[in-house]
């Protein structure tokens, strides 16, 4: 798309971007509605409403640039609701010593998703044009409601939460001093930082990923599957891994909660800023084609690595604030948006400005990593925050 349109890196970077505008508009009210009403409906509108946004695209392209910042902020609103419901449904419906895993899963199902369209893409693209990507992936809901719409839960917690499901202490503090209070708390906090540092890194990787194999690396787009699938595949297999592992070390009680999201979470934030760190340096100018095939390597092991953090802050939550997880997901992901909201273009405006150095911008990513580890080994927490607090 970027090359029929004449864009440069900061167009570019500016179009990706506004996905994340809509992305960080719907995740706190997401999360709220499923918290107060159960998460199978608002994932289900999301679904759709992420699904169309994504059809039209090709459409919204041809009438200009308004048109297509919309389409690309509608496909970011509705993808919006969709974690923080289903980690309220998570809360509710999944025993507890079974949660790390069921977030792996989820998450690692993610991972499948990437790497399914990282390895479809290319070629669809080249037999049909960049458009047939969206009207192919925009279609796919049709295929997912039906079986969505059928299934049914069983609650197992006693999350809390509104509406069917009991009234909780929003009744007595508002939604928004709820959500303040939470928010002042050290270990929501420590969700916060977490969530931006790793996702500044996830989130622009995910984005110029294509771009640095291709431009910098030399790596055809026909050959780019073979680059950008693995280390999503790999990405799946360590998370639902480190999910299994976290909680059969829970129910053997070899180590502590706060030891296992502490070190789950570390390890998936410096492992991949010591990689990405390693890629700075032998993929830059006038590397060997070994260099080059190492700083792939990196790159891609730097992702796997980062799927750890399934069994550190992407279950937080569930251990600080059962009965407000969806909200609490909510505003973890609020960060991390922000993060994909600053990232992607500046990582845009850092290769131009640089004459293209990709090391200026994983150098960028690895220490925001080991600041993000270092302040959630601080203030991560493991019991729920109590509720004469909020």
């Amino acid at each position: 798309m970027a090359k029929d349109f004449g864009w440069d890196k900061i167009q570019t970077g500016g179009v990706l971007s506004a996905f994340f505008y809509g992305y960080a508009l719907t995740q706190l009210v997401g999360g709220r509605l499923a918290d107060s009403f159960g998460g199978k409906r608002v994932l289900a509108l999301g679904v759709l409403g992420w699904s169309l946004a994504t059809f039209v695209t090709p459409l919204a392209a041809a009438g200009g640039a308004i048109p297509l910042v919309a389409a690309r902020v509608t496909l970011g609103a509705g993808e919006g609701v969709a974690f923080p419901a289903v980690h309220s449904l998570i809360s509710r419906h999944v025993p507890k010593d079974r949660q790390s895993t069921a977030v792996a899963a989820v998450t690692a199902a993610s991972y499948g998703g990437a790497a399914f369209a990282f390895g479809v893409t290319p070629a669809v693209v080249l037999a049909g044009g960049w458009e047939a990507a969206f009207y192919t992936f925009g279609a796919a809901a049709i295929v997912w409601f039906p079986f969505w719409a059928a299934s049914s839960f069983k609650v197992v917690n006693d999350a809390g939460g509104g509406g069917k499901y009991g009234a909780d202490s929003a009744g007595k503090t508002g939604v928004i001093d709820e959500w303040l209070a939470l928010v002042k708390t050290r270990e929501v906090r420590a969700i916060c930082v977490a969530q931006f540092a790793q996702s500044w890194g996830g989130y622009g990787l995910l984005s110029w990923l294509p771009t640095y194999f291709e431009e910098a690396l030399g790596v055809p787009l026909g050959d780019l599957p073979a680059f950008t699938v693995l280390p999503y595949f790999i990405q799946g297999i360590v998370g639902v891994g480190s999910g299994v592992v976290a909680d059969q070390w829970l129910r053997e009680g070899k180590f502590s909660t706060k030891f296992i999201r502490r070190a789950f979470q570390t390890v998936g934030m410096v492992g991949p800023a010591v990689c990405l760190a390693g890629a700075a340096v032998l993929g830059g100018a006038g590397a060997t084609d070994a260099n080059v095939f190492a700083a792939a390597v990196l790159v891609d092991v730097g992702l796997a690595l980062s799927a750890l953090t399934l069994a550190g802050v992407s279950v937080s939550h569930l251990d600080v604030a059962p009965r407000h997880a969806g909200l609490v997901f909510a505003t973890g992901n609020t960060c991390a948006t922000i993060a994909g909201i600053i990232a992607v273009p500046l990582s845009g405006w850092v290769l131009e400005a640089t004459g293209q150095s990709w090391s200026a911008v994983f150098g960028v990513i690895a220490v925001l990593y080991v600041v993000g580890a270092a302040l959630w080994w601080a203030w991560v927490g493991d019991e729920p925050v109590p509720e004469d607090s909020l």
